[in-house]
């Protein structure tokens, strides 16, 4: 297994991990939170009433404006519920205790502009109001947001609905007489303390929600979405409900109708997903990570539901730990698997030994200084010989990738007796074993993906007398398959408890033995050759397309852990230039549109038209388009049902063109 290199991509990746976490019927948690928050605004009011030291009412007014900002987000992206009514009923109620002058379809308007234009300049992204300027200047930009709200809001009310700005500038007129009148009647000084504790509700939501996710960040949403906001991690335990979960930001702009109580579950179920796509990350101090230094950092589990439980050197849940070293290992033996692999076989030193002791599935990174620059590359660890016979030792397996700096490196020069850098081990890619279990498992490689799962199956076969494994290996033919072998010699010898099946994509069906099967692995055939019976846990190693579309049609019902390897030199994405038609209310716009680049929504807004569009986030169905030419995908969709679908709606806020010509009407 090799992980895509760690320089930031500089075109957007297409498609999104799916977080399989759908808008409820009604978010009680975010409910609680409004209830909760109204009840400390009593609170508020009664000390403002009997004149309690502004100390304590300050920061009790700031906790209100705070926590109710949580409410107002999620009905801006419609995460409260699936029913636009009471979405848009929690934000009105809501939004008098955070900005009441503002309003709420201002605040709407706003934080969308934000979520389509992340990072862009001030006039684009209002929120940018918060990282620009001097480091001085920083807290009073903080603690001014709204202000700036309402000028960018100026700045573009020619372009707003009439019905929107009417009722925007009432909002904002009558919320100023109220107060007016209120410090009229005698009560300045408690309107000049709510307006103080409110002030540092701003503040601090500019600070954390704002400026800490995405300042210093070089990418705009439009270039790299993975990379324009950040998650911070470790120190969870008081940070995660602290931040009201805005520690994991970036998982809300990736998927803004998640729930925020749902985010750190949606991050951990597609962890790899987001690694693999060169996520932004950084640690609660402030130290960013690459995607291997944050999984040695964190020792990833597997993206699933059921977290298992880790060895005992693994922090807790939640818990940072040390970023660990690398040692210099020797290479003991450098041999041929195929035409295009190679085994390596690393000599662990015993006073190392319990460093690079490792568990079926695990993985480790390796350095190198190839062409006078240091490569890191992380490989699976392959139980290559007995248990006995790898005392001592550790193996990876390398397979070439035509143009791969590493995999050249290890198939040209790498010799018996060379140095490498090479991290512990790391990794959840396996469950927790029982002797006295009678388990069914299933394994899916494809090519290098086989390296975790020999492993897998030497040590279920030899720590779970009862179970049994099925493994379906993908390769374009028989002579490209690593550890062939090896895995047919274990079935062999499994007494009927290990069955493998080979399919190759490219192989001669006339010639085909015992054991192979033409044609490529997709569900169907991972569901017919596995069998009708139950299967406690599904495996999937192999390239991020086939394991996603495993894991999505596999994983409604069964435990499902995953394991995604990306070549040095990934096949390119599919990146289709396309004649994009767009009709809005009978008004046209044609222009040209990368299926890499922004949706058709984006396209719409910037081509001068005024397309529906609500929450952004595929959720609220307001921007729902029908394509009656061409074809076009969505990232991700929470609002249509099949039957629209079919008839060809999409959330032109989701949507990216994938034919050379596409019309799409409103």
């Amino acid at each position: 297994m090799t992980t895509t290199p760690t320089a930031p991509r500089l075109r957007p990746v297409l498609g999104l991990p799916d977080p399989a976490e759908r808008v409820p019927a009604l978010a009680w948690p975010t409910a609680a939170l409004y209830a909760g928050s109204l009840a400390l605004f009593g609170v508020e009011l009664l000390g403002l009433a009997r004149g309690w030291t502004p100390w304590l009412l300050v920061p009790l007014g700031g906790a209100v404006t705070y926590l109710m900002f949580t409410v107002l987000h999620e009905s801006v992206h419609h995460a409260v519920s699936t029913r636009t009514r009471l979405n848009d009923a929690f934000g009105r109620a809501s939004v008098p205790f955070v900005a009441p002058y503002a309003g709420f379809a201002l605040i709407k308007f706003i934080h969308i502009e934000h979520h389509r234009n992340t990072n862009e300049p001030k006039s684009i992204d209002p929120d940018q109001w918060t990282s620009e300027g001097p480091a001085w200047q920083l807290p009073l930009r903080w603690a001014t947001l709204d202000v700036w709200y309402l000028v960018f809001y100026l700045g573009t009310v020619r372009t707003r609905p009439r019905r929107e700005v009417v009722s925007t500038f009432a909002t904002f007129l009558v919320a100023i007489a109220a107060l007016g009148g209120i410090a009229a009647a005698g009560y300045g000084a408690q309107v000049l303390l709510w307006l103080a504790g409110q002030r540092l509700g701003i503040l601090v939501l500019a600070w954390w929600f704002d400026y800490l996710p995405h300042h210093g960040l070089p990418f705009t949403q439009r270039e790299h979405k993975y990379g324009a906001t950040r998650v911070r991690v470790g120190r969870e335990g008081w940070m995660t409900p602290l931040f009201v979960y805005q520690n994991y930001h970036l998982v809300h702009h990736l998927h803004p109708s998640v729930p925020f109580y749902r985010y750190v579950r949606a991050w951990r179920r597609n962890e790899q997903a987001y690694l693999d796509r060169d996520a932004a990350i950084s640690t609660w101090f402030g130290r960013s990570l690459t995607a291997d230094e944050y999984r040695t950092w964190r020792r990833l589990t597997e993206p699933s539901d059921a977290r298992v439980a880790g060895s005992a050197t693994d922090p807790a849940p939640g818990e940072p730990r040390a970023v660990a070293e690398p040692h210099a290992l020797r290479v003991r033996a450098v041999e041929a698997l195929t035409a295009e692999s190679r085994l390596v076989t690393f000599e662990v030193p015993d006073d190392l030994a319990e460093v690079y002791a490792h568990r079926q599935g695990q993985h480790v990174t390796l350095r190198a200084i190839v062409d006078g620059r240091p490569v890191a590359r992380t490989y699976s660890i392959v139980d290559a010989a007995s248990p006995q016979r790898c005392r001592g030792t550790l193996s990876v397996a390398v397979r070439h990738v035509e143009g791969g700096v590493f995999s050249t490196y290890v198939r040209d020069e790498l010799a018996p007796g060379d140095l490498l850098d090479v991290l512990p081990p790391a990794g959840h890619f396996r469950t927790e074993l029982d002797a006295t279990a009678r388990r069914r498992y299933v394994a899916v490689a494809a090519g290098s993906g086989v390296t975790p799962i020999l492993s897998i199956a030497r040590t279920v076969l030899a720590e779970e007398p009862h179970s049994t494994l099925t493994v379906l290996y993908g390769n374009r033919t028989s002579a490209s398959t690593m550890f062939r072998a090896e895995l047919d010699a274990l079935a062999d010898a499994s007494a009927g408890r290990l069955e493998v099946h080979h399919v190759l994509s490219r192989a001669d069906a006339a010639a085909m033995v015992a054991g192979e099967r033409p044609g490529r692995i997709d569900a169907a055939l991972a569901r017919e050759l596995a069998g009708a019976e139950p299967v406690d846990a599904w495996f999937l190693c192999g390239p991020q397309i086939l394991v996603d579309h495993l894991a999505t049609e596999l994983g409604t019902t069964e435990r499902v852990l995953t394991e995604v390897f990306h070549a040095e030199a990934a096949a390119p994405a599919l990146d289709v230039e396309s004649r994009v038609t767009i009709a809005v209310d009978g008004t046209e716009a044609t222009l040209d549109l990368r299926s890499t680049g922004d949706t058709l929504l984006d396209a719409a807004l910037q081509a001068g038209l005024e397309p529906p569009y609500s929450c952004a986030g595929g959720a609220c169905g307001t921007c729902r388009a029908k394509v009656v030419l061409g074809r076009a995908v969505m990232d991700q969709n929470h609002a249509l049902g099949d039957a629209e679908i079919a008839a060809g709606y999409v959330l032109t806020c989701q949507a990216h063109p994938v034919s050379e010509e596409v019309r799409v009407e409103y």
